[in-house]
C-alpha cells in the first residue's frame, strides 16, 4: 500500500487558548488513529506546521476538515509525495510545541524526532521549522 505524505503549515487563530491547543492534539491523536494517520503537529506560538501520512483518501479527507477548522487560517501546502512506508508509524499525532528563535525551534523538534528517521527527513523537518520560526 502506498501512503500519502502531506507537510502543510497555518496560522492560529489570534485567541487560540491552550485548552483550544490541547485538544487540538488529543482530538488528532483519536481522529486521526481511528483513520489510520499518523505524523507529526508542531506548534510555534502562532504558526502551525504538520505532516501527516496515511491513504490518501484519508489524507485528502483531513485535508477538507482542517481547511474548514476556524482555530487557524491561510493553509498552505507545503510538500505531498506518495511513499511506501511511514516515517512515524508510531504516532497517531504528536504535538510539539517550539519555541519562536529558531535554534531554540530547531533543537525542540529535532530531539523529538522518532530515532530512525532518515537525515533526509530530518533536514526537511528542520527546514520546515525554520519557515514556521520565519513567519512569526
Amino acid at each position: 500500500m502506498q501512503f500519502k505524505r502531506l507537510a502543510y503549515t497555518s496560522l492560529a487563530a489570534l485567541d487560540l487558548t491552550v485548552e483550544q491547543l490541547f485538544d487540538i492534539g488529543q482530538t488528532a491523536r483519536d481522529l486521526n488513529g481511528l483513520d489510520g494517520i499518523t505524523g507529526l503537529l508542531l506548534f510555534n506560538g502562532t504558526h502551525f506546521l504538520q505532516w501527516i501520512e496515511g491513504a490518501p483518501e484519508a489524507i485528502d479527507d483531513l485535508m477538507e476538515r482542517l481547511r474548514r477548522d476556524p482555530r487557524h487560517s491561510a493553509v498552505e501546502i507545503r510538500e505531498t509525495e506518495l511513499a511506501d512506508e511511514r516515517l512515524f508509524p508510531d504516532w497517531s499525532m504528536k504535538l510539539v510545541r517550539v519555541r519562536t528563535h529558531y535554534q531554540e525551534a530547531h533543537d525542540d523538534v529535532l530531539e523529538k524526532l522518532p530515532v530512525g528517521l532518515s537525515d533526509a527527513i530530518r533536514a526537511r523537518i528542520a527546514g520546515m521549522v525554520e519557515l514556521i520560526s520565519v513567519e512569526v
